[in-house]
């Protein structure tokens, strides 16, 4: 049963039962209510923290007032939206408080109130709450009270009476009876510590500062850095909560079983970006859609959860130490090296022999029989990845400078630029370029596109967003080119290069284990090899590469 707060029942005795539509932009995030509104299409949510739909009317009210100031400050550029997110929180916070003091038996009318600026300006600054009213056997003192705007005014009623007999106790009337027997006091909440200055304590902040250390870094990319923005959005979202402070292992359960509940398409369309993620569950489940994420997009929600959790606790901010994400994560029946099938040989040999590398209609026409043959990114990229294994936007990202002599030999320095990150420490390395590839004249391109004062290799793949990779730009073309020569493979795509190059260096019983792991960016998993092995030499790189057969 819903618990309803005095001051509530007091304020509006004529509504009873739980009410869903109980204000405007009020929401339920699971058992508690919490306030979101839109401006311009920035959201700003508020948790208000109650399960009880009277108190969470009045903490909204409080929000609704705040905000229509913030807006018009806003609008007049007077304002930061996190100035005016901070002043509706504080807002609620002291609504709470009121609520709290009338509850304890306070008048409201005593109670210490502030104008709406002042959430704004500073121009009052009452943070703690007001001391709420004692009571005992004895009485309140009248001259505290008097001293004390944050007590309530003590009636004569309420004095401590002279000493009375037994006799007089047994004509005492049932109400002086009941006024006379002393009322416990409210438990007072325990007050949590004031975040470090400088640190602001919202989950929002915290990524925010974590991601410009990690961009500035280089210890993640820009699609990484997104993921974590648009989790910690979520996990906002679906719990509630906006301090990282308040953050339980309950709350990391429900939003792992809300992803449960998530159709694995969710806000992709335009309709859905704004809509409430219960609603999302709620239509999804209502039309039979498949729902639940995958295990891995599960999994890489917690870690990412994690080091939000790990970079407060770095920065002073008290996190709880029961709190664990790993405890959450799912394991799948199926191995990793199942996610992908790799091509096979004859997968290669059937792929290579499509129009674009045997002469196709026109430039513009590439999957059509004829004489022409263009060597632009489409011609190239698959290539390199057959004869190097590297990772697709390692490829479609390299620079010009990119591509070196060492020692005599042609190599590809897979590295952070400008363009793009790599995807760990590792990744970093030499890759000989395959002699196959220089017949081709891919020299002969790097030198052209150098000539033409052009920074990217291949200067004419662009992102799709800024949030986006420079390889997604090829996926539609690459995709209808193997589904041209293999037909439907789902379990197959342009990452199958990778798979094939691996095994098929692992076939070669003359190129040892630490010579692939060094070529294709992956640790070997020895600590003698990991941390005091040396690279090898360019020499030896290159007869691994060459090990490769030829594609046609």
């Amino acid at each position: 049963m819903t618990r309803r707060h005095p001051a509530a029942a007091t304020r509006w005795p004529h509504i009873k039962g739980s009410v869903l539509g109980i204000a405007n932009y009020v929401f339920r995030r699971g058992r508690l209510y919490v306030w979101r509104r839109l401006y311009r299409g920035h959201a700003v949510q508020i948790p208000l923290s109650t399960a009880d739909p009277f108190e969470a009317k009045r903490l909204a009210g409080a929000a609704v007032r705040v905000s229509t100031l913030g807006w018009n400050l806003l609008d007049r550029g007077e304002a930061e939206l996190s100035t005016v997110r901070d002043a509706i929180r504080a807002a609620v916070k002291h609504e709470r408080v009121a609520m709290d003091y009338e509850a304890a038996g306070g008048n409201p009318a005593t109670f210490p109130g502030v104008s709406a600026f002042y959430f704004f300006f500073g121009l009052t600054a009452p943070d703690d709450e007001p001391e709420r009213p004692k009571r005992d056997a004895q009485g309140p003192n009248i001259a505290d009270a008097a001293k004390t705007p944050t007590r309530p005014p003590v009636s004569s009623a309420s004095r401590p009476a002279p000493a009375t007999t037994p006799a007089q106790t047994r004509k005492t009337s049932p109400q002086s009876a009941a006024q006379s027997v002393p009322e416990a006091s409210p438990r007072r909440p325990k007050q949590r510590p004031a975040a470090p200055a400088g640190f602001s304590a919202r989950i929002a902040d915290v990524v925010t500062r974590m991601s410009a250390t990690h961009a500035r870094t280089g210890r993640a990319n820009a699609k990484t850095l997104t993921q974590m923005r648009v989790i910690a959005d979520l996990f906002c979202e679906i719990t509630g909560l906006d301090d990282v402070r308040d953050v339980r292992q309950t709350h990391l359960a429900g939003f792992v079983a809300t992803l449960d509940r998530l159709p694995p398409a969710y806000r992709r369309s335009a309709a859905e970006r704004d809509k409430p993620i219960m609603e999302i569950i709620a239509e999804a489940e209502a039309s039979g859609v498949k729902c639940g994420l995958s295990v891995a997009t599960v999994n890489r929600n917690l870690v990412h959860l994690g080091k939000v959790l790990k970079a407060a606790q770095a920065e002073g901010l008290r996190i709880d130490p029961s709190v664990n994400p790993s405890l959450l994560r799912r394991f799948s029946k199926r191995a990793a090296k199942d996610d992908r099938d790799a091509f096979t040989p004859d997968d290669v040999r059937q792929i290579f022999g499509a129009p674009v590398w045997t002469g196709c209609k026109s430039a513009k026409r590439r999957r059509e029989p004829g004489d022409v043959i263009v060597k632009d990114w489409l011609y190239w990229v698959p290539l390199i990845a057959a004869y190097t294994g590297a990772r697709r936007e390692e490829i479609c990202g390299l620079e010009t400078v990119d591509v070196e002599d060492e020692g005599g030999i042609p190599i590809f320095r897979i590295r952070v630029n400008a363009r793009r990150g790599i995807k760990n420490a590792q990744s970093e390395r030499r890759i000989p370029i395959h002699s196959h590839l220089v017949e081709l004249g891919f020299l002969d391109y790097v030198r052209d596109q150098r000539e033409r004062k052009r920074t990217h290799l291949f200067h004419d793949l662009k992102r799709k967003s800024a949030e986006s990779q420079i390889g997604d730009s090829i996926d539609y073309m690459w995709r209808n080119i193997q589904a041209d020569r293999l037909g439907p493979q789902p379990r197959k795509t342009f990452h199958s290069f990778r798979h094939y190059a691996v095994q098929g260096l692992r076939a070669e019983s003359d190129v040892e284990k630490h010579v692939r792991a060094e070529l294709f960016g992956h640790l070997v998993g020895h600590i003698e090899d990991d941390r005091y092995g040396g690279r090898a030499p360019v020499a030896t790189l290159r007869a691994a590469v060459e090990a490769l057969p030829r594609v046609f």
